[in-house]
Formats: structure tokens, C-alpha cells, sequence
């Protein structure tokens, strides 16, 4: 017989361990021994890996800041054989969300972008960053952009010749770039600065020691007039992508537990008593390595999480016909396009384990918290989409909300939208003096455009029979119903 893990040390560790849902900033306060490479991991920190491609809440800001740390490289280089290059690399950062002195804010851009070429602005950046010697000025922004602009050949030297250092001294120096979509205000600004940008990361790759790396959202890779440049299809060919599988989001999950600063010992000491699984200790980078079954044998992460979180999402004999926790999770935290971020599912551990189970239960997580878990996360989903990312979407969900159970056909869609008037209100806000960010692409299509719009976005599907479906990590906090789903919220 199975022995559960002991219960309240176990729901301090998914409390305090697991990653925060708030974006990395210029440092991340995430420890360097809770870090998890997944293999697309791998390959998107390697250097010749300039474009990077992630939904929300994949990994980019993490990645973004945890490659700028040495002790985050040297513990990914020891855990993680298979991205042992990044010890060797130096970085800089060169665009993201936290102010810096190092990197232009929105507001500079916005100022210097008026009287000169995004490219001169990116240009002067990466001189910036690799502390370019005299002749390149120091001072503002627009002393650099100007000097840049008018100096192209003195420029020219100047990078060669730090490639050449580089280079003999057996080093790559990459530049990080993160939250694009924040360039500017609106995505008419956006698209210049963004496409600028893109066009040097793949000029830079003619250099031998010198690269970008871009970490975009797939929204901006699909827009046309962002990739409107020679040769871009190149650049999209060699992107990476960051993806977590199930056994990643699990393995993840583990790595955190692990090397919590509470109770971990009680985890590793139970999965060592009752599962066989040894933690190693690495004293070079003060963190526990996890146990290879752990990463990648989703049988034994299935047992082990079972223990945890019980055998069924409901109780009773016949309570694994409601499904199974292991499998149960994330299924219900996948978009549109198949996809778990590790930050719906972090969170949705985070408030399972809040949840006041009966005292009877075994069970450090009860079914009826990772259901309320699901909840939460499809809140905090919808809040970022619609508050951060995209305004519109709220003004195209406003009209189902409690009036809609998914799966339906499309015309009932569009039926709700033509007596509320959400097309006219959506391209109200486009034609505004200062576009709503991040715009529906389609909308000139009306509804069936609005839905590709959405589809792309992966807040609903289009299943095989035409019928437009919406997973659950939107559907929940959207207030959409489906039989037998997870409880909207009201």
C-alpha cells in the first residue's frame, strides 16, 4: 500500500516553492536551483538561437533575466548537461520590462525614434552594450543614436574589431531582448521598432562572436509587416520555441520541490523511502539535482504526484472516471493551440494547496482544490490577456458571457455580437487616435475574422466539425458553461 505524503509539509512546499505569477524583472528573484530546463529549453538557449518564440508565461522574461545571472548559468550548465554552453557565454541586456540605464525605456524610443531610423536606435544599443571604446560617444541616448547615424563606417570598425577580441578569446557575448510588445504604446509604433530589430539580430549573425537574442510572442511573429524584410524567412527557420510538455510542467514542479527553502527535506526523504529516487547534492552550486525518473518517466511522475494529490479527481471507487489528477491538470490548463504555461500551472498548484480539505483526507490536495486551483489560474489567464496584452478580447467576450456553452457554431457567435454591436465597438477602438494595442488582425472579416483572431491567440479552437470550441484555462473565468466542465466563475 501506497503512503501518502505527510499533508501540511507538503502544502507549505507547492505554497512557497513554486514560481510567483508576476513577469521576471532585470534579476530573477527565482533561485537558480529551482530552474528546470526543458529540452526546447535546451536549444533555445544555445547562441545561435536568436529568436525565441513563447506564449505567455512560458519562460521568456526568465529566461531573459536568468541568462544574465552567473549563478543561474553555472547551475544550468551543471544540472543540465545539454545547455552546458551557456557557461561559457557573457550577456548583456538590451531591451526589457524593468528600467535600466543599460537600454532605452519606451518613453526615450518613443523621443528618439522621431528624428532617426529604428535600426540607428538599435544599432547605437548593441554598441552600448558591448562598451564600444572612443570614438562612440558615451552620454544620452541621442548623443549615441546621432554619432551612430552619421558614423556608419567608424561604427563598422568598432564592432569588427570586438568580434575579433571576442572571438580569439574564445567567447560569444549575446544581447538579450525581451517584451517587444512593449516598444511602444500602441502596435503601429510597435511594428517599425520590432521589425528594425529583428532585421539587425539577423545582420548580427554574420559576426562570429557577437549575437542578439530576441525572446518574442507568437502574436509578433505572425504579423506580416514585422517580417515585411529580405531574407526573414531565414530567421524564422532557425527560431526555437519554448514548450513544456506534461512531463516538463511535472518535472518542474519536483525541481521547485526539491529545493524549497521549507520541508524539502520531507519531500526528498519520502521519494527516497518509498519511490527509490536518490537527490544528488551539487555543493558548486548549493542546490539539489533531480532524479532523472523525475524528468522524464511520466509513469513514476504520476505515482509520485498521486501521492500528493490522491488517485482520482473524485472520491469513491469509481472516482477515476472523473479522471486523473496526474493528467486531469493540465489538460485543463491547455489553450487553443495545445499549450501549458508553467504559470497557470504553478498557480493552480499554489491555490490547490490553500484548499481546506475534510480532515479525513489523506491527501496533501484534494480534487475540489485543483478544481478551484483551475479556476484561479483562468482568472489570473484572463486578466493578463485582457488587461496587459490584448483590451479587445474583453470587448469580444463581454456579449457570452452566461449566454454561451461551448462547444457551439459559429453563427451563434455571431449572433450575440451583431445584437450587441461588438464588431462597430471593436472598430471604434481601432480607429481610435491612439490604437487599442495589439489590434485584432482580422477584423475586416467581421465575426469569422474576429474568431481567427482569437483562434491565433489560442483563446478558442475550431474543432474539425466547424464548431468553435473554448479551453477551459479561458472558458472558466470568461463565464462560458460546457457539460461537465469545470464551474465558470460568475
Amino acid at each position: 500500500m501506497n503512503t501518502p505524503f505527510p499533508k501540511q509539509a507538503m502544502r507549505s512546499v507547492l505554497s512557497s516553492a513554486l514560481p510567483e505569477v508576476d513577469t521576471a524583472g532585470s534579476a530573477t528573484a527565482q533561485p537558480a536551483a529551482r530552474t528546470y530546463v526543458p529540452p526546447s529549453h535546451a536549444r533555445a538557449l544555445d547562441r545561435d538561437a536568436v529568436l525565441v518564440e513563447g506564449i505567455r508565461g512560458a519562460g521568456k522574461s526568465f529566461w531573459w533575466a536568468a541568462l544574465h545571472s552567473v549563478h543561474h548559468r553555472q547551475f544550468v550548465a551543471e544540472a543540465f548537461p545539454e545547455a552546458g554552453e551557456v557557461a561559457r557565454l557573457s550577456t548583456s541586456q538590451g531591451y526589457g520590462t524593468a528600467p535600466s540605464p543599460d537600454y532605452p525605456s519606451k518613453d526615450i524610443l518613443a523621443d528618439v525614434v522621431g528624428g532617426h531610423a529604428p535600426r540607428h536606435v538599435w544599432r547605437a544599443v548593441v554598441a552600448t552594450q558591448l562598451g564600444l571604446p572612443s570614438p562612440f560617444p558615451s552620454g544620452p541616448w541621442r548623443t549615441k543614436v546621432e554619432w551612430v547615424a552619421s558614423q556608419a563606417e567608424a561604427l563598422e570598425s568598432l564592432l569588427l574589431e570586438k568580434d575579433r577580441q571576442l572571438a580569439e578569446a574564445g567567447l560569444t557575448h549575446i544581447i538579450l531582448f525581451d517584451a517587444l510588445d512593449r516598444l511602444a504604446d500602441d502596435w503601429t509604433a510597435i511594428r517599425p521598432l520590432a521589425k528594425a530589430l529583428l532585421q539587425l539580430a539577423l545582420d548580427m549573425r554574420s559576426l562570429r562572436a557577437i549575437r542578439l537574442k530576441l525572446f518574442v510572442r507568437p502574436d509578433m511573429l505572425g504579423d506580416d509587416e514585422i517580417l515585411a524584410f529580405p531574407d526573414a524567412s531565414k530567421l524564422l527557420a532557425r527560431k526555437a520555441e519554448l514548450r513544456w510538455r506534461r512531463a516538463d510542467l511535472y518535472a518542474l514542479m519536483y525541481q521547485c520541490m526539491g529545493n524549497a527553502e521549507q520541508e524539502a527535506n520531507q519531500f526528498r526523504d519520502h521519494c527516497r523511502t518509498h519511490f527509490g529516487l536518490t537527490w544528488e547534492r551539487s555543493e558548486h552550486v548549493q542546490a539539489w539535482i533531480l532524479p532523472a525518473p523525475l524528468r522524464n518517466d511520466e509513469y513514476m511522475q504520476k505515482r509520485v504526484f498521486h501521492e500528493i494529490a490522491g488517485p482520482a479527481m473524485a472520491s469513491g471507487p469509481s472516482g477515476h472516471k472523473r479522471g486523473f489528477p496526474y493528467t486531469w491538470l493540465p489538460n485543463h490548463l491547455m489553450d487553443g493551440r495545445e499549450q501549458v504555461s508553467p504559470r497557470s500551472f504553478s498557480a493552480a498548484l499554489r491555490n490547490a494547496a490553500t484548499f481546506d480539505a475534510p480532515a479525513d483526507w489523506p491527501y496533501a490536495l484534494h480534487y475540489r482544490g485543483i478544481h478551484t486551483g483551475v479556476q484561479e489560474a483562468s482568472r489570473i489567464r484572463v486578466e493578463e490577456i485582457t488587461r496587459e496584452d490584448y483590451p479587445w478580447v474583453s470587448t469580444a467576450m463581454a456579449p457570452l458571457h452566461g449566454r454561451l456553452s461551448v462547444p457551439c457554431d459559429e453563427d451563434v457567435i455571431a449572433r450575440l455580437w451583431e445584437d450587441s454591436g461588438t464588431l462597430q465597438q471593436l472598430g471604434r477602438l481601432v480607429q481610435q487616435d491612439t490604437p487599442v494595442k495589439l489590434p485584432p488582425q482580422h477584423l475586416d472579416q467581421g465575426a469569422s475574422g474576429v474568431l481567427r483572431d482569437l483562434a491565433d491567440l489560442g483563446v478558442v479552437q475550431r474543432l474539425i466539425s466547424g464548431r468553435i470550441q473554448m479551453p477551459d484555462v479561458y472558458r472558466v473565468a470568461f463565464g462560458l458553461g460546457r457539460r461537465g466542465g469545470v464551474r465558470p466563475l460568475r
